[in-house]
């Protein structure tokens, strides 16, 4: 592994709604030989929440910070099968940590954890250190107090594909919530209205790409991405696929890779575009337009009905207000001291137990 300066390497932050192209614009970067991109880990406001006022980072506090970060590992199925991804040495983490010991940050330790993740592709000198976990999306504003240099690039995808990619989720039993396209669509608008805000207040730190010129414009507009970021555009990215021995003897074992993510062995194709309209209802793309609204418009979705529905929105009023309650308690949850914190998200799963309750999957699957 190359020896660079990790205080003068700035870090970038892919946001976007799960299967909206977050990680094909993942694949892509980490094809690039300037870019350092992990593959997803969510643990950078827990780790931020216990170490943020440290003001002296010696042998004992590093080693702290790199156990708690293995710890939300062995504590979850899901993140023991992401740190086993990124394939890090702990004690060879901690031997490159204490090079920072008198000079280091919270920011420099987070941004590590991306740095010496492994990586399929051959590497020059690093620019830019990425990380993408799409729940990170959420908090937004949060990221870009806790890395004031950072960027942002937020990938959007038509929210009624979106919302199918995610149904598929829930056949395959992973995300219960996914059914629901009141919920799924509510929060397609969530995200895309946070990234419009932030793209208008900080201009030069974020940029909003559709998922639909990403794939059907793919040299202008990863040309455009690392003209934002100052990189070199490299046209090698798209050969992604060809590693496709070396990717699947790494990631083919992982349940959760072979099930969402064998697209990426293959080239980029559109073949993800415009599914939603040989497979959503009438009534459904109504309920789904009608809360996109004006946001779909601004993004160049074009929606068949532009009318609305008061009988429709008075049925959507409950799932809407859960899927406010739920994002609101999410972030305010990271601003809680550490132990709170851990105690306030266990406590949040009261309303995921009350949703099940309320709105089992055979009831959901037409809301």
């Amino acid at each position: 592994m190359e020896s660079a300066n990790l205080k003068d390497i700035p870090i970038f932050f892919i946001l976007g709604r799960p299967r909206s192209g977050t990680t094909l614009l993942t694949t892509l970067f980490n094809a690039h030989p300037n870019v350092k991109i992990a593959p997803e880990f969510p643990i950078m406001l827990f780790l931020y929440q216990r170490f943020k006022n440290v003001k002296k980072w010696d042998e004992a506090t590093i080693r702290s910070f790199v156990d708690h970060a293995f710890y939300y590992s062995k504590n979850s199925k899901i993140n023991e099968r992401r740190v086993n991804n990124l394939r890090i040495d702990k004690e060879f983490i901690i031997s490159e940590l204490l090079k920072y010991k008198e000079i280091g940050s919270i920011q420099l330790f987070l941004k590590s954890i991306n740095y010496y993740a492994y990586s399929l592709y051959d590497k020059a000198e690093t620019q830019w250190i990425g990380d993408k976990n799409p729940v990170y999306s959420i908090f937004a504003h949060r990221f870009r107090k806790i890395f004031p240099e950072a960027k942002f690039i937020c990938i959007i995808r038509d929210y009624r594909d979106n919302f199918i990619s995610m149904r598929k989720l829930a056949e395959r039993e992973v995300a219960v919530e996914a059914p629901s396209i009141t919920i799924q669509v509510a929060r397609w608008k969530y995200f895309t209205r946070l990234f419009l805000d932030c793209k208008r207040r900080f201009p030069d730190k974020y940029y909003i790409l559709r998922y639909e010129n990403l794939v059907t414009k793919q040299e202008v507009t990863f040309q455009s991405l690392c003209d934002f970021l100052g990189i070199v555009y490299d046209p090698s990215v798209f050969d992604y696929y060809k590693k496709k021995d070396e990717t699947l003897k790494t990631y083919g074992t992982n349940p959760v890779w072979e099930k969402f993510h064998e697209n990426l062995l293959k080239p980029i194709h559109t073949g993800s575009m415009n599914t939603w309209q040989n497979n959503l209802t009438g009534k459904q793309v109504k309920l789904a337009d009608q809360i996109a609204g004006k946001y779909a418009d601004k993004l160049g979705y074009e929606r068949r009905s532009k009318g609305f529905n008061l009988w429709l929105f008075l049925k959507s009023i409950p799932l809407l207000t859960y899927n406010y309650i739920l994002l609101s308690g999410m972030i305010f949850g990271t601003y809680l001291p550490f132990k709170i914190s851990q105690w306030w998200f266990l406590k949040s799963l009261i309303l995921l137990k009350t949703y099940l309750r309320f709105f089992g999957k055979k009831s959901i699957l037409k809301m």
